[in-house]
C-alpha cells in the first residue's frame, strides 16, 4: 500500500456513553482477541520482565481499559503493589475493571489528559505501551510523542494496525462479527493510517536505544524500544 492516509475516526468524536461508542468498544475488545493482540501483549510481558512485573507501566490512550486489564491480570497475577496509569483524553473506565485491577494487586491511576501534555508534565512510568493508539498522528506528531517518552520511560511498546491489503480484507469481514458502522468505519481508516516496514523506528530517537519493529500476523505491526 501507499503512503500513510489518515482520517478522523467517528469513536474519538462520540461520547464515552453514547450507544455506539459503548458497542464499538466492545468490538474493539473481542478484535483485541481475534487479532492477537491479548496473546501477543501477554507473550511480551512475561518475556520482558521475567515474570516480575514493571514498576509503573502507563498506557497512552487506555480507553476503556478493558483489554489491558485482562492482559496484565493473565500475566501477572499478582502485581504485588505495582502501579498501572491509564491516560486518555475521555477515560471511560469502568469501575468494575479497576476493582478487578485491585484485587490483582495492581493500583490504579486513572489520568484524564492530553498524552503530550501528560508526558511532558507528570509522567512518571518506566514503562510506557500503546494499543492501537500511535495511528492517530501524523508522524510529526509521533516524532514529539517518541522524543518525549524517551525521556521519561525505559521501555515504549506498541501494537498498531498493519498497512496492508490483508488488513483491508480484514475489515471487510467486520459484518461476519456483527461490527457496528462505527467499528467498520474507524477500522478501515485504522489500517490506511498504519504502519509497516521500520517506519516507526525510523521516528524514534537514535542515540541509547535499540528497536524491534516487524509483522505481528495476521493484520497487526509491533514496535518496542529499549534504552541500551
Amino acid at each position: 500500500m501507499k503512503a500513510r492516509r489518515l482520517t478522523p475516526e467517528l469513536l474519538d468524536e462520540l461520547p464515552p456513553d453514547d450507544p455506539a461508542a459503548r458497542h464499538s468498544r466492545r468490538d474493539l475488545f473481542a478484535l483485541n482477541a481475534i487479532m492477537g493482540h491479548r496473546r501477543a501483549w501477554c507473550s511480551w510481558l512475561r518475556n520482558e520482565f521475567g515474570g516480575q512485573q514493571p514498576r509503573i507501566l502507563a498506557e497512552l490512550g487506555a480507553g476503556d481499559g478493558a483489554a489491558t486489564a485482562e492482559m496484565l491480570l493473565a500475566a501477572f497475577p499478582n502485581a504485588n503493589g505495582a502501579r498501572l496509569i491509564l491516560v486518555d483524553r475521555q477515560p471511560c473506565v469502568a469501575a468494575t475493571t479497576i476493582r478487578a485491577l485491585e484485587r490483582g494487586g495492581w493500583e490504579v491511576c486513572v489520568e484524564a489528559a492530553d498524552v503530550f501534555e501528560w508526558l511532558e508534565g507528570s509522567c512518571q512510568a518506566d514503562t510506557i505501551c500503546a494499543n492501537l493508539f500511535l495511528h492517530h498522528f501524523e508522524d510529526a506528531m509521533l516524532a514529539r510523542l517518541f522524543a518525549l517518552a524517551s525521556r521519561a520511560a525505559t521501555r515504549f511498546a506498541a501494537m498498531e494496525p498493519r498497512r496492508s491489503f490483508a488488513g483491508l480484507l480484514g475489515v471487510a469481514a467486520l459484518p461476519l462479527m456483527d461490527a457496528n458502522p462505527v467499528t467498520r468505519h474507524d477500522a478501515r481508516v485504522s489500517v490506511e493510517a498504519g504502519f509497516r516496514d521500520r517506519e516507526l523506528s525510523a521516528l524514534w530517537p537514535r542515540d541509547g536505544w535499540r528497536c524491534e519493529e516487524r509483522r505481528a500476523f495476521p493484520f497487526s505491526h509491533w514496535f518496542c524500544a529499549r534504552r541500551e
